[in-house]
């Protein structure tokens, strides 16, 4: 063999292995379109502390007794790679889904989940009224219990959101046929029993579609409303409630909810993102702050009136066929088109997305990539191997060759003890940085009661080197 041949050859095997490890990197990261049940529409889906994803909506199917489509309530649990490991169908009363009001299913600090819908809709009439319908399941997707909230008049539930002392908050609208609907609101203990329930009138029809609850124990609601008598007549509102569902504030702002979209998410300096489709072609996202100033806002184009947070605070929407990122000003990082329009995503502890279109679910890098890993745009998270799980006395203690960790589990206050402990950040399963704290001891205590119960991060830097170490709040 001469040596020009020898030199092709060589280098040859040098670009396949280059590929092949190149294959193999960009692999290290999940990404995947996934086609799940036919029937199905799936409305929203998050991130689950095993590293799957959970997802809820609508079954529609023909059916024969009524000549016409019947929408029933959907529920997917999937694996890291979007693989079916259990769904659900629940036909609670003829034509639940007839609504269209919206569904949410939110994962709990046990690892179990609660799914809101609205049922007894459909063909029924007065006085059978749809009402709020809850549904607890472990786990497994077997069901735990089943509550339903009754009112003299109509209410369509459509947010469900998992509170500090391990109850739920429920949002969506109550009215009767013939008038004006008013922002509903349902707060109950981790049974389902009812402690107080609320309704809002702001100015003619009110509608809320999110809630959350806020680091002093209240919770924001995002809504729309109309008013014909007003300009302009649609307009999309926070209401900013105490612990007990009393009002704090309330701001109104100049964008119409459109098709029943909005969201609202907390931010670390405790001021609020939304996110509204305010037209048929605009999705309007604005930033405020802790009461409802705003700070910037921008129209990222036709979408559905959803946004995320990622771990760095920076801000992603999804659109017809475009993927935007903003930093925590609003100013434009990317922006790319796409060849898919996601109804809902939510940011993955991975530093990508996981979004959900249709039937499909589909999970991408921090770039909106769905086909590949962009491993230079999008690093992922480094979790060091090197933790393991030991007990002090009677404590659970998670701990690394540097760090110990006490209690844990806790049920908010735990302690580092470590030489040379330095900077402390911990981040929740999205990847969101909720807390950053100095040590100026070899012992610091903090506190996480006012956050929810679930898995946390627990980032300590030493002069050595970093540790991440699970924490877990309950």
């Amino acid at each position: 063999m001469n040596c020009s041949l020898l030199l092709r050859y060589s280098t040859l095997f040098i670009l396949l292995n280059l590929i092949l490890l190149g294959q193999n990197f960009a692999q290290s990261q999940v990404v995947f379109s996934k086609a799940v049940n036919s029937k199905a529409y799936i409305e929203n889906v998050w991130p689950t502390n095993d590293g799957g994803y959970i997802a809820g909506g609508v079954y529609q199917w023909f059916d024969t007794s009524i000549s016409a489509i019947n929408y029933d309530h959907y529920i997917l649990k999937t694996d890291s790679a979007g693989n079916t490991l259990w769904e659900r169908i629940y036909d609670f009363t003829t034509n639940d889904g007839w609504c269209l009001s919206g569904s949410t299913i939110r994962e709990l600090s046990d690892g179990g989940f609660a799914y809101i819908g609205a049922v007894n809709c459909g063909q029924n009439g007065w006085p059978a009224l749809s009402k709020y319908n809850l549904l607890r399941l472990d786990s497994s997707g077997d069901t735990l219990w089943t509550k339903t909230y009754e009112r003299g008049l109509r209410s369509m539930g459509q947010w469900v959101e998992p509170t500090a002392d391990g109850g739920f908050i429920m949002t969506g609208y109550a009215a009767n046929f013939g008038s004006s609907a008013d922002a509903y609101v349902v707060k109950t203990d981790s049974l389902g029993a009812v402690e107080w329930t609320k309704e809002y009138e702001l100015e003619l029809e009110e509608q809320t579609t999110c809630v959350r609850q806020t680091a002093d124990g209240g919770y924001i609601l995002v809504g729309g409303s109309s008013n014909p008598n007003v300009a302009p007549k649609a307009r999309t509102w926070l209401l900013k409630l105490d612990a007990i569902g009393d009002t704090l504030w309330t701001k109104v702002y100049p964008w119409g909810m459109w098709q029943i979209n909005a969201f609202v998410e907390v931010t670390p300096d405790n001021g609020y993102i939304v996110s509204v489709k305010d037209s048929s072609i605009h999705q309007r996202v604005f930033k405020t702050d802790s009461l409802g100033e705003i700070e910037w806002t921008k129209n990222f184009g036709q979408g559905t009136g959803c946004v995320a947070q990622t771990a760095d605070n920076e801000f992603a929407v999804f659109g017809n066929n475009y993927f935007t990122k903003t930093d925590a000003s609003g100013n434009m990082i990317s922006s790319q088109t796409t060849n898919f329009s996601p109804v809902f995503w939510r940011a993955t502890p991975d530093n990508g997305f996981i979004t959900t279109t249709g039937n499909h679910l589909i999970k991408t890098d921090c770039e909106g990539n769905r086909s590949f890993w962009d491993t230079l745009s999008c690093p992922a998270p480094i979790i060091p191997q090197d933790t393991s799980a030991v007990t002090l006395g009677n404590v659970e203690v998670e701990q690394t060759s540097d760090i110990v960790v006490f209690p844990n589990p806790t049920e908010g206050v735990f302690t580092l003890e470590g030489s040379e402990i330095g900077r402390i950040e911990i981040f929740d399963i999205t990847g969101k940085s909720i807390l950053n704290a100095e040590a100026t001891t070899s012992s610091t205590t903090l506190n996480l009661s006012e956050y929810k119960k679930g898995l946390y991060f627990v980032k300590v830097v030493t002069n050595a080197k970093t540790n991440i170490i699970k924490l877990v709040v309950q």
